[in-house]
């Protein structure tokens, strides 16, 4: 699902070595699926520190999941027009948490342009990213005294929304299905031992630290050894 076949069997590392920092954001996004979410999945800022086409690359993925039927919500500021339009709806938050826009983005942004060009912001320019055409538009016409949380308060929008929510609400739930592991458990234990003896195999200074701990404690304490007590006490 995630592509990140080319690598599984690669040490992640640390900061600077190891995995770079497109292949860390995938590792951490397969993390969240192996959970198994019942309900959504959820990334704060999976596009910060990526380049262009790293970013892309991982919003894809996301689009991907989204399409397989998986819920995804993700916070990102300021994203491109490109990675924009990967999204399906849009909750546009203002100063101090409140909403300024809640509902569906539409092809090439359409939607949620329309209905700020329809309470009095100036049309969204071909050329321009409409990320930055909202903040924009929000911080130039709410200095002009335009009100967007009472607009969105106050719209047909809004009520749409809140009708849509009491639907679902109201809508029988299915009954909870068992959660099963995928595989029985002696699988699982062969998997996790093997799984630990590789990270102790490439990264071996812990185990020779316990080997060397072990080997000076037996010298030490051995009857006739190197470190008797006699030859403390005579010395």
């Amino acid at each position: 699902m995630l592509d990140i076949e080319s690598f599984a069997e690669a040490v992640i590392g640390v900061p600077g070595e190891g995995l770079n920092l497109e292949q860390r954001r995938l590792v951490s996004i397969g993390v969240e699926l192996a959970a198994k979410p019942d309900l959504l999945l959820f990334l704060d800022e999976p596009t910060s520190g990526l380049d262009a086409q790293s970013s892309l690359a991982i919003l894809r993925i996301l689009r991907r999941l989204a399409d397989m039927g998986m819920a995804v919500i993700a916070t990102i500021h300021q994203p491109s027009d490109a990675l924009f339009q990967q999204f399906d709806r849009l909750l546009f938050l203002g100063k101090g948490g409140t909403t300024i826009y809640f509902g569906e983005i539409g092809k090439d942004s359409r939607t949620v342009l329309t209905y700020f060009e329809s309470h009095g912001a100036q049309p969204c320019k071909p050329s321009e990213n409409p990320a930055e055409y909202f903040l924009n538009v929000v911080a130039e016409t709410t200095a002009n005294s335009i009100d967007w949380v009472g607009k969105w308060e106050n719209c047909v929008e809004r009520e749409a929304l809140i009708r849509r929510v009491q639907t679902i609400e109201k809508a029988p739930s299915t009954a909870e299905r068992p959660r099963h592991f995928p595989q029985p458990w002696y699988t699982q234990l062969a998997l996790t031992t093997r799984r630990v003896a590789q990270f102790h195999w490439r990264s071996p200074a812990y185990i020779w630290a316990k080997v060397a701990l072990g080997v000076l404690a037996a010298l030490y304490f051995l009857p006739n050894g190197f470190f008797s007590f006699e030859e403390c006490r005579a010395n």
